[in-house]
């Protein structure tokens, strides 16, 4: 057979090996033993290098024939199929007999689906949806329990030491979720994979329960004969004799659960105060933020815990989570603070507008933006006893300042502006709670003048990585260096996160900004996808914002960078970025092109395509700061 292959490769006419040098494939994504979380069909991208200088030649993969880039860029979306799994790559001629002039295979790893459980056998796979770790709850808590097992089954559980059975219910079939298809595509997770055998209960913590670190056990038995019948009438053939038997002598399992729970322990409630200098606030633990930007030296009550989580009562009916580890516990009778604000007082300049709240400690706080134009700042474990309200008499900008109390421990301010929101920030001095609302700069609707904090993405991590290898990184300081010139000639101050590859911190490039007291704020990046999203389906040019006020300069930008590349409209995205969380000028991040894809890929090492974006990025700048100066 080798030989058969030499005198072949002698036979092929002159210049299919032209540049002297034997081709070959390289594949970008996915690394070999990878374990790639897809459904039914993901993408596989890479180059090819020294391919003959003809058209007499074709890229396979797994059977199905591959484009290729004129600079050897490739990309496919193909089948795979759950378990070991191998692409198998070859670079055929097709004046030979396809005779292959270059092959490579990677072996990955496709994740098994979870499917039903069979009803030929009784069984408690797992906690399902467990939290993070073990569980402390209060009084009035409710202590909710999940398990998988065999579906159309009796399930019960018991608390050790507290009560010995509460009821469970099977749940219809759940549809496994995944986060990427449903940011950044359509259709990938099929209905058919719904997983039954769900059970799920729960149990009201009473105050007359106080038990620590005990343990949860699930119980799992079969049908009633009633249901058992229906079953076999309906699914003939879906029991053995051995199991049918067993149900019918009412075998019963049971296991533990994979954390413990504590009901009442007698050491909470405590205080703890915040040690971090920036803390975040969830609405539970590892979920969506409650508040950002909590400031060292708050205290609040923990009433509960998850894992390595706090769960902290700020109110009546507010309770919010944060990560142990950025809190300090205080000694046993420690109380959080609570005040009374009798007074409030704003003062202002033409940078900005201070609102001062005298307090008697640090209380935790949530400031919303209801609209452009109305602010509401609230403050926790503080009672009103405001008399007085007073307005700096210079300052136009406030146009009415009202207060209430929604619940008992939650004191709402809030500020109804003549001018739309350009940016904010929050802060204590001493035990003074701060807002500072940030005013447009002079002559908001030019360019002339702005200081703007341009962010080439990433480095030292490369980001995203094209089929020849081309890095994110890469891209977007090209792109952002050509933004800075068309910044420039239009009279603005740009200052660079950074100007080549050394290495920044994602969370140095804001501290930038404020350093430099910015006017905007602009993240420049390139695109990827998750797995299992077809990118031939889900591509384009997209923009992020995460604070109201910056949504207006996100989409006018999106809007921009379409109209100037012709790239489809791939989304207008509120996302929780780190770059975009600053609240005091507008911050947005853009998502320029695909770098995954090869044509994409190709135009983005050009100087012309870079320049496109720039000015695209530029006219949107410019179209925001006009749009505003309109408006106010």
């Amino acid at each position: 057979m080798r030989v058969l292959a030499l005198t072949l490769l002698l036979l092929l006419p002159t210049g299919l090996y032209a540049r002297g040098t034997a081709p070959s494939i390289h594949v970008v994504y996915p690394k070999p033993d990878q374990t790639v979380h897809a459904v039914d069909s993901t993408f596989i991208f890479g180059h090819v290098t020294n391919a003959p200088d003809n058209d007499n030649w074709f890229l396979e993969i797994n059977g199905a024939q591959v484009n290729v880039h004129s600079d050897g860029g490739f990309l496919a979306f193909l089948p795979v199929a759950a378990g070991a799994f191998s692409f198998d790559l070859a670079l055929k001629s097709t004046r030979a007999d396809n005779l292959t002039l270059a092959e490579t295979s990677v072996p990955v790893n496709i994740p098994v689906p979870v499917h039903t459980l069979s009803m030929d056998s009784l069984a408690i796979v797992r906690d399902h949806n467990p939290p993070l770790g073990d569980l402390v709850l209060a009084t009035g808590d409710e202590l909710r329990v999940s398990f998988w097992g065999t579906p159309n089954c009796r399930a019960w559980f018991s608390i050790q030491g507290v009560i010995d059975s509460v009821p469970m219910a099977e749940t219809p079939p759940e549809q496994q979720p995944y986060w990427g298809e449903a940011v950044f595509g359509v259709g990938a997770v099929p209905d058919t994979m719904l997983v039954g055998g769900i059970y799920t209960g729960f149990y009201e913590v009473p105050e007359s329960v106080s038990v620590a670190d005990t343990n949860i056990v699930y119980h799992l038995a079969p049908p009633s004969r009633e249901q058992l019948a229906e079953f076999i009438l309906s699914h003939p053939h879906r029991l053995s004799v051995r199991t049918l038997i067993e149900y019918l002598e009412g075998v019963e399992i049971n296991t533990i659960s994979g954390y413990t729970v504590s009901l009442n322990p007698p050491d909470y409630p405590f205080t703890v105060e915040f040690s971090d200098s920036v803390q975040i606030l969830r609405h539970g633990p590892r979920k969506g933020y409650f508040s950002i930007f909590q400031t060292e030296g708050i205290r609040a009550l923990v009433v509960g815990r998850e894992g390595d989580w706090y769960r902290m009562r700020l109110s009546h009916s507010q309770y919010a989570w944060a990560d142990s580890v950025s809190v300090m516990k205080l000694a046993t009778g420690m109380v959080p603070p609570h005040s009374f604000i009798r007074s409030i007082r704003t003062s202002g300049d033409e940078m900005q507008l201070r609102v001062e709240f005298p307090l008697k400690g640090r209380h935790p706080f949530r400031i919303y933006e209801d609209d452009p134009r109305t602010i509401r700042i609230q403050l926790f474990g503080v009672t009103t006893d405001t008399d007085w309200i007073r307005y700096d008499a210079d300052d136009p900008l406030v146009e009415m300042a009202t207060w209430s109390q929604p619940e008992d421990g939650m004191y709402e301010f809030r500020l109804n502006l003549t001018q739309d929101i350009w940016g904010y920030d929050s802060f204590y001095e001493g035990n003074t709670f701060v807002f500072q609302l940030n005013k447009a700069p002079e002559r908001v609707g030019s360019l002339w003048g702005k200081t703007i904090v341009v962010d080439p993405g990433h480095s030292p991590d490369p980001g995203a990585i094209g089929p020849t290898g081309y890095t994110e990184a890469e891209a977007n300081l090209g792109i952002s260096l050509k933004l800075e010139q068309e910044l420039k000639k239009k009279g603005a101050r740009v200052i660079m996160t950074r100007r080549d590859s050394s290495p920044l911190s994602l969370y140095d490039r804001p501290i930038i900004a404020n350093e430099v007291e910015a006017d905007l704020f602009v993240s420049v990046h390139n695109n990827a996808l998750p797995d299992g999203v077809d990118p031939y389906e889900n591509y384009g040019t997209s923009a992020y914002y995460y604070h109201p006020h910056s949504a207006g300069l996100a989409r006018s930008i999106l809007e921009q960078i379409v109209r100037h590349t012709g790239q489809p409209n791939h989304g207008f995205y509120h996302g929780n970025l780190a770059v975009q969380r600053p609240t005091q000028y507008p911050a947005v991040l853009v998502e320029c092109a695909f770098q995954i894809i090869p044509e994409w890929e190709a135009r983005l090492k050009t100087d012309n395509f870079r320049r496109k974006i720039a000015r695209a990025i530029t006219q949107g700048i410019e179209n925001f700061l006009e749009s505003y100066d309109d408006r106010n």
